[in-house]
């Protein structure tokens, strides 16, 4: 992973090649600056966290009947009405679960926003370390670190709970 980090600070920098691209299309005068942005980090977090959700969801459009389908295709419903009214239900569960999934994953993310968010962008996780390893303020550190966890779990649970009060046993 740290390779493909790299690799958006090289798209993303000011020099990137983003930049340079939309500057030869003449789309851009000047660089806009991408890196060290809070948009900059939720690109790479989502570069990142991708392979999570579509495993999730490939498991569950694994576990789903294509009998289902067909059922609805051949007793009348366009296409996008069967995923409305027949797909989605079936695989809402494993949407919930990779979300929920990639959510716990980027709460406590370090290296994507110290690399791509640079010194000014702010995440619990790094804050953690800085206090930790920087200012060696180790209470504080905990501190931080339990809330972030804290929040984490609280949140994980209601949502799992919710998924079960909706779905049932999943």
């Amino acid at each position: 992973m740290p390779c493909a980090r790299a690799g958006w600070i090289v798209l993303l920098a000011d020099k990137g090649l983003i930049n340079e691209v939309l500057i030869y299309l003449g789309i851009l005068a000047s660089p806009v600056r991408i890196l060290y942005t809070g948009n900059a980090v939720a690109i790479g977090l989502i570069a990142v966290l991708l392979p999570f959700m579509i495993i999730s969801l490939q498991a569950v459009f694994d576990g789903v009947s294509e009998s289902y389908e067909e059922a609805a295709l051949s007793l009348g419903a366009r296409p996008f009405t069967m995923f409305r009214r027949v797909l989605l239900p079936l695989i809402m569960p494993g949407i919930f679960s990779g979300c929920l999934l990639c959510f716990v994953l980027a709460m406590n993310a370090y290296a994507t926003p110290v690399l791509i968010g640079g010194p000014s962008f702010h995440m619990m996780a790094p804050k953690v370390y800085e206090q930790a390893l920087k200012v060696f303020n180790w209470p504080f550190a905990a501190s931080m670190a339990f809330v972030l966890m804290g929040v984490t779990l609280v949140l994980t649970v209601t949502a799992s709970l919710a998924l079960q009060r909706r779905y049932g046993k999943v």
